[in-house]
């Protein structure tokens, strides 16, 4: 079978999707770069305005430091309190919904789509993408270095020890680790701290 040629790589990008998802993947690239490495509150502010207008949906302000890469954003949706440390790259093409007061560790990567592979006939390259998307509920921090791969749900109070890759949904208020990560730890839910003061 001979190769498909990059033009109709490229047609086939275009064709899946819209005209404001082009324009979101457009201004992301070029808007982002300028604003990725400003510091400080000036930077903040710029970066909460700038994805305000490009998520698909973000609750409140937010934190984005500096260095954060986001592609896609027009399938991200974000509650209240988001907090991305340097370094972390968001992929919002399958989807990808994050909760109120959610922590996000420093080169942490959530995927919500990835390359097919399923068809040992044709290189991976032209196989084009499978989305899944990502839930992250209420109250969750995701540790430095951490993967979230498509198609997890990770619970409300889970948190995501650093370095764990996660491959299966989470439970709520567990701490997972490891590669692939599984329940390490546990943390007391709200009501059961609340009966204990």
């Amino acid at each position: 079978m001979a190769d498909p040629s990059i033009g109709r790589l490229v047609r086939r990008f275009l064709r899946g999707l819209t005209f404001r998802q082009l324009a979101t993947v457009w201004a992301e690239e070029f808007i982002g770069m300028l604003a990725r490495p400003i510091p400080g509150f000036l930077g903040f502010t710029l970066r909460y305005l700038l994805y305000k207008c490009l998520f698909r949906r973000l609750g409140g302000f937010s934190f984005i430091y500096s260095g954060v890469y986001l592609q896609h954003c027009y399938g991200i949706d974000a509650g209240r309190n988001l907090h991305v440390s340097a370094g972390a790259v968001l992929y919002g093409r399958g989807g990808l919904r994050l909760g109120d007061n959610v922590l996000i560790g420093h080169h942490a990567t959530i995927y919500s789509s990835q390359h097919r592979w399923d068809d040992p006939s044709v290189p991976i390259i032209y196989q084009g993408h499978r989305s899944e998307p990502v839930w992250i509920g209420d109250d969750v921090w995701i540790g430095a270095q951490a993967v979230v791969v498509p198609g997890v749900r990770i619970a409300t109070g889970t948190v995501v020890a650093a370095g764990a890759v996660v491959t299966e949904d989470t439970a709520a208020y567990t701490i997972v680790g490891g590669v692939p990560a599984r329940a390490i730890g546990q943390r007391d839910p709200p009501a059961l701290r609340r009966g204990q003061g």
